[in-house]
């Protein structure tokens, strides 16, 4: 697993007939309300690529970037790259910087590899409620948008590659998050505070006044390193913080009015190969 560059040195043992690459974009952030009476849309998530038997030469020192995370300023996740940014390339998801929910990143042509998921995109916030941020895609497919806000409750956070999207705020509660591939794991809306999604899935949305809850951190990479797509996070009620998206690439939840932005989840490459 890789989580920094900007190089990275190929193993003495390694199998040109026999390995995989893969990457996840920075999921979007989420910007401050910047006043009241305007909730924020959600960010959204990374895209995923995959090169199957890459040719790489033993101990050669290969030039890499991993995407940041998207800013609670609600800048756009970092693009993930391997050798180049015309090599293979999982783009970041855009950040939300208005009631709009922001795109995910995109797939082929966009992204490059043997096989390219989209991330989820954001959904949209009201005047009050915040939306929940898009998934990021996994190994199991694209990621899932982000539940919209309604009158009275936040949107849940997407879930990752292969799961469910985020439910819709009503006007009474929060939605609740999208599940994981597995159909599980979604953090729960309702009434209180969002809760926070487990591994993949979408932070559930915040009623009026209450928090959004994180994204859960994914493991369908590799369940060694802990490394996989990660969930969007859930949007915040009014006056309260969306959820963070989780790690990798999961999309902010967006904030309700009156209160600060989120983060998103920070890109990944993860190398696998049998020497």
């Amino acid at each position: 697993m890789i989580t920094s560059g900007p190089s990275w040195t190929v193993p003495s043992d390694w199998n040109n007939s026999n390995n995989k690459i893969e990457l996840i974009g920075g999921g979007g952030g989420s910007k401050s309300s910047g006043g009241c009476n305007n909730g924020r849309g959600g960010g959204g998530g990374g895209a995923y690529a995959l090169k199957n038997n890459y040719t790489l030469t033993p101990g050669a020192s290969i030039n890499i970037q991993v995407g940041a995370a998207g800013a609670a300023t609600g800048t756009a996740g970092g693009d993930t790259w391997f050798v180049s940014s015309a090599t293979i390339l999982a783009k970041g998801g855009s950040g939300a910087t208005s009631s709009s929910g922001a795109a995910g990143g995109a797939a082929s042509p966009t992204s490059l590899g043997d096989v390219t998921y989209a991330g989820g995109n954001g959904g949209s916030g009201t005047s009050w409620e915040g939306a929940g941020g898009g998934g990021a895609a996994g190994p199991n497919g694209a990621g899932k948008n982000g539940g919209s806000a309604g009158s009275g409750g936040a949107g849940g956070g997407g879930g990752s590659g292969g799961g469910s999207a985020g439910s819709n705020g009503t006007a009474s509660a929060g939605g609740a998050g999208g599940n994981n591939f597995a159909g599980a794991g979604g953090g729960a809306g309702g009434t209180g505070n969002g809760t926070a999604g487990t591994d993949g899935a979408g932070g559930g949305g915040g009623a009026d006044s209450k928090s959004g809850g994180n994204g859960g951190s994914g493991s369908d990479l590799s369940s060694v390193d802990g490394a996989g797509a990660g969930g969007g996070g859930g949007g915040g009620g009014d006056s309260r913080l969306g959820g963070n998206g989780g790690g990798y690439g999961g999309g902010a939840g967006g904030s309700g009015d009156c209160a600060g932005g989120a983060t998103g989840g920070a890109g990944v490459i993860v190398v696998t190969y049998t020497p």
